[in-house]
């Protein structure tokens, strides 16, 4: 039997998942922040708040969210512009702004919405003197996550709905030495097929129990704007000085990026992860592979199983009973294969959210499965499985550097080496690519469900000494509020202390892995190993508590 793994993952009732509490990141400013929806003229004559930041996260954000961008004018958001914190002013913060493609002519440096931002943010406040100049770094996102109110009746009063997915604007401020970029070369000097723009967000734990370099890194997919501004992604950074004429900040200059890191620090980091999977088959032990094609597993579930069998045999039996199950009339399934190295329990063979987000925080990987199953001879039963697990390999991060250097034209910054006539872009020896599988491993195989966003939330009390991080790629159903069809009142929803971003492709999730063994040693790095892998499968989410 022939597989056909289609690229849209196949939607089966919540039933087959056991919920998870989600971190909503859900802030206020005075009051439940669903109660600040209001009337936009009323927003209008409402004085901009300044916002005290008490949190040990460098850092400061807000979003706002709509479902209607096509009612929100450019007034609507910048009178209701939060002020960034004191703490912040010296050296003047750099604000990094994610956008939904409905407001990408917003962010256009050609539109005048992004210097009336800039100068009520940095000359009305009189955070930066005439003799300054503010950098800013904007990219464009495929959607925002809303996060979900925290009580039946607040749910039902709202007119948005369970919608875990908006429109919007969303901002980070950070240090100007915590961002570091790379000008994308020029048009002319790209190969045929362009890299897509990379975009990371890196937050270092600081709390003194915690091993030094535990990190948490988010890598972000961009959207693609090629049929909105002829570019493959929208990421750049500009530049605003001051011109004494017009008593104004205005744009002296705008870069491409192919790549940006943002760096942060907190205190503490409280994570939380959903991935809407449910397993189909059994654990089993990998038997043989070669570089990110699974050649053989085990034909029994015990551990010391190694008894072969063609990789793809199991699926090829279950995939057809689990679409007759669900009554899935689009059969085209996607397919995902958790990756876990020998030793330790078996933590996600039930297939529960808490086993597999403990799965992935101890080293756990997941691929999706790109092809595989039926052929014949050596090709019969093998699997290929997407190796990504980066979005920024370590060539690319030697050419990084402060943005304040991309941005002054340091060509240190933007030196591009082209490749080699002699040296092929493709890899044709497997033998070159990183093991995905190894014999001795286990491997699981998933496939994807509806999304339960709504489960609970974390306690939110203490909203201004946290700030919530929020990302995950966008959910396989329609929205329902595009599902009811006809005129949905306006509405503008800040939420203060909350930033972050969906992908329709993916994003990359790195995190530390402490271990008792390991601090008692010289392993690892300080006691902390790495576990980092890939999330595309939609609907899923990555929340950061920093606080």
């Amino acid at each position: 039997m022939s597989m056909n793994f289609g690229l849209v993952p196949v939607a089966v009732p919540t039933r087959a998942t056991q919920p998870f509490r989600w971190v909503s990141g859900c802030h206020s400013l005075h009051t439940n922040p669903w109660s600040l929806r209001r009337a936009l003229p009323v927003a209008r004559r409402e004085h901009r708040r300044q916002i005290t930041s008490n949190t040990g996260a460098q850092a400061f954000a807000y979003t706002w969210l709509t479902q209607t961008p096509e009612s929100i004018t450019p007034e609507d958001v910048l009178f209701s512009l939060p002020l960034p914190p004191t703490s912040l002013a010296s050296p003047v913060a750099i604000p990094v702004l994610l956008a939904t493609p409905a407001f990408a002519q917003w962010i256009n440096t050609e539109n005048e919405f992004l210097e009336k931002w800039v100068n009520r943010l940095y000359r009305d406040s009189g955070v930066v003197d005439a003799s300054g100049s503010v950098d800013t770094v904007v990219a464009l996102v495929d959607k925002l996550p809303r996060p979900y109110p925290r009580t039946r009746e607040t749910r039902e009063n709202d007119n948005v709905g369970n919608v875990s997915e908006s429109e919007g604007m969303s901002v980070v401020f950070v240090k100007p030495e915590q961002i570091q970029g790379k000008a994308a070369p020029p048009r002319r000097l790209r190969t045929m097929e362009a890299e897509e723009s990379a975009l990371v967000f890196s937050i270092q734990q600081m709390e003194p129990s915690v091993p030094e370099r535990a990190f948490h890194e988010i890598g972000l997919r961009l959207a693609n704007t090629i049929f909105i501004n002829g570019k493959e992604n929208t990421l750049f950074g500009a530049r605003w000085a001051y011109n004494s004429d017009t008593r104004k900040f205005v744009l002296r200059q705008s870069i491409d990026l192919s790549s940006c890191v943002v760096t942060s620090t907190a205190n503490a980091i409280q994570s939380s992860t959903l991935l809407p999977l449910h397993p189909v088959g059994q654990r089993r032990r990998v038997i043989s592979s070669m570089g990110n094609i699974l050649r053989q597993i085990s034909k029994h579930t015990d551990s010391q199983s190694t008894t072969p069998m063609p990789a793809s045999s199991e699926l090829e039996t279950e995939l057809p009973r689990y679409i007759a199950e669900n009554n899935i009339l689009d059969q085209r399934v996607s397919v995902w294969a958790l990756v876990e190295a020998p030793g330790g329990d078996s933590l996600a063979q039930d297939g529960s959210q808490e086993s597999l987000t403990r799965a992935i925080r101890t080293g756990g990987k997941l691929h999706r499965v790109m092809s595989g199953g039926g052929g014949w001879g050596k090709k019969q039963g093998l699997l290929s499985l997407d190796y990504e697990t980066s979005f920024l390999d370590p060539i690319e991060t030697r050419g990084l550097c402060t943005i304040d250097r991309v941005l002054s034209g340091d060509r240190l910054a933007s030196e591009i080496e082209l490749p080699s006539f002699g040296q092929s872009a493709m890899i044709d020896d497997l033998s070159e690519l990183s093991q995905v599988a190894k014999a001795g491993d286990y491997i699981q195989f998933f496939v994807s469900v509806d999304a339960d966003h709504s489960q609970g939330s974390l306690d939110t009390a203490n909203s201004q000494d946290s700030i919530s991080y929020q990302f995950g790629v966008v959910s396989d159903s329609e929205d329902p509020m595009l599902q009811a069809g006809g005129e949905q009142p306006k509405d503008l929803t800040l939420i203060p202390q909350q930033f972050g971003a969906l992908s329709e492709k993916a994003i990359t999730y790195l995190q530390p892995v402490v271990r008792a063994e390991l601090c008692q040693s010289e392993e690892g790095l300080g006691g902390v190993e790495e576990s980092r892998t890939k999330l595309d499968i939609p609907g899923t989410r990555v929340g950061l508590l920093l606080k």
